[in-house]
């Protein structure tokens, strides 16, 4: 792949256009190709990412990851950048433009001056809805005809639009004359029908169109995409007007965004980090972190100091107190990754507690008796101690019952209150299982051995 990317990069920079070019690249194999280039030599990456047409430098530059971005951000002006947000497809814009202000206020204002009125128009369309709302995952670029018009002038309008840079095309949406949507005609049924033909003579005979409010949740989004296995969902207005479309592949993206996102709450990293990003950017998150795990340490250390004595007294204790925290622990990540992923996914909400919580807690009563046996015997295997064996059998018994239902209920609860179950989750109730386990083995075992 990297020769032909050679050949094409050579190409250009011999003065070949694009179309002219025999074997064309992917803008996702040209931003892996890019990648490598930046990290061998700055100065080449961004030669060869200038020489690239203004559409595919563009897409590539989507296809790059955030730190790379950043980096043209800085080297780029306001016009360069203002060329590359005129170019992508509305919703890509958007986010595009959005990430610019973030990195760089006073710049995204130079590059929103330069672009022209429509695209200025979409803009704050879509960035007036919230980041959880349909329509900030929407693009405007649509191709609908009236029901009056004959599918002729759908194939015309069609043309336009390819030539425009629209993208793939799934379906056609016919509305009527106020332009609120009638039915969505897959593209292999629209092939199907006489060029001569009106929509209106035939759109009967197709089922009612799957469509979003522009302020419903993605969740809802995500979940009618799925049920249907739709590659395009329309989206209106309150009163119905067709304003927008979601693709699928802006889908899979955002639902890569939220699983990385998870994945990295739950383990307490940074949502944006990437390998590519700044150390300093990196280790500061990190530590914030880290100083939060060592304060719930510390938290947990006061509960173990109230019984000194009784460690003092009992060895073995000290020796098998780690246990109990590590598979209570573990025991409450599972039920954690389970309930946060499905929340994440919309599949579950705050309603649905009482049925996850009576699930969890036979789960838990069945693995506390398990291992409650277990650690008996390895205990007593140990260290002959029939007393010592009860209590860490009693103590993990509770700790199991305990992750179970903290795992499951609260992230709910977190979500409820306006936080983030994923970032909050790990802190609030790796602490309290540890805490419930050392105070419960310690006191077990002043009260049974002592």
């Amino acid at each position: 792949m990297s020769n032909r990317i050679d050949l094409y990069l050579q190409q250009l920079k011999e003065g070949l256009k694009h179309e002219e070019i025999e074997h064309k690249i992917h803008h996702a194999d040209m931003a892996d190709y890019l990648e490598d280039v930046k990290r061998a030599d700055e100065e080449k990456f961004f030669e060869y990412f200038n020489a690239l047409p203004l559409d595919k430098r563009a897409e590539t530059c989507l296809e790059l990851p955030t730190a790379f971005q950043i980096d043209l951000i800085k080297n780029y002006d306001a016009s360069q950048l203002a060329e590359i947000v005129e170019v992508l497809k509305s919703d890509d814009a958007t986010d595009f433009f959005l990430f610019i202000a973030k990195k760089n206020k006073e710049k995204a204002d130079d590059v929103f001056s330069l672009l022209n009125e429509k695209r200025q128009e979409e803009i704050e369309q879509l960035t007036h809805y919230e980041e959880h709302e349909a329509g900030s995952l929407m693009q405007t670029e649509l191709f609908k005809v009236k029901s009056s018009e004959h599918v002729s002038d759908a194939l015309e309008k069609l043309a336009v639009l390819k030539a425009k840079g629209i993208g793939r095309v799934e379906s056609l949406f016919v509305t009527d004359e106020h332009d609120k949507l009638l039915k969505s005609i897959f593209m292999d049924d629209l092939i199907l029908e006489a060029s001569q033909d009106k929509f209106s003579d035939f759109i009967d005979k197709f089922p009612h169109p799957h469509l979003v409010s522009s302020h419903e949740s993605i969740d809802y989004v995500l979940q009618v995409i799925e049920k249907y296995d739709l590659s395009v969902l329309a989206v209106v207005d309150r009163r119905g007007h067709l304003i927008g479309r979601i693709t699928h592949d802006d889908v899979v993206d955002m639902m890569q965004e939220r699983a990385t996102k998870q994945i990295y709450n739950l383990n307490k990293l940074h949502a944006d980090e990437e390998i590519e990003e700044r150390f300093s950017k990196t280790s500061r998150s990190r530590a914030i972190w880290l100083s939060i795990n060592l304060l719930n340490a510390i938290i947990a250390s006061l509960v173990i100091g109230l019984f000194e004595s009784t460690l003092e007294a009992i060895v073995a204790l000290a020796v098998l107190m780690p246990i109990v925290a590590n598979m209570a622990g573990t025991a409450s990540v599972q039920t954690m990754t389970v309930v946060v992923r499905q929340m994440g996914l919309g599949e579950i909400n705050f309603q649905d507690i009482r049925p996850i919580l009576f699930k969890e807690m036979n789960m838990a009563i069945l693995n506390g008796l398990l291992f409650a046996l277990l650690s008996i015997g390895v205990a007593q295997i140990w260290f002959e101690n029939y007393l010592i064996s009860i209590a860490i059998g009693l103590s993990m018994f509770v700790s199991f019952v305990s992750a179970g239902v903290l795992g499951a209920t609260v992230p709910m609860l977190l979500k409820k209150i306006g936080l983030d179950p994923a970032v909050a989750s790990s802190v609030v109730v790796i602490t309290l299982v540890d805490i419930i386990g050392f105070f419960s083995f310690l006191w077990f075992a002043e009260l049974i051995v002592l």
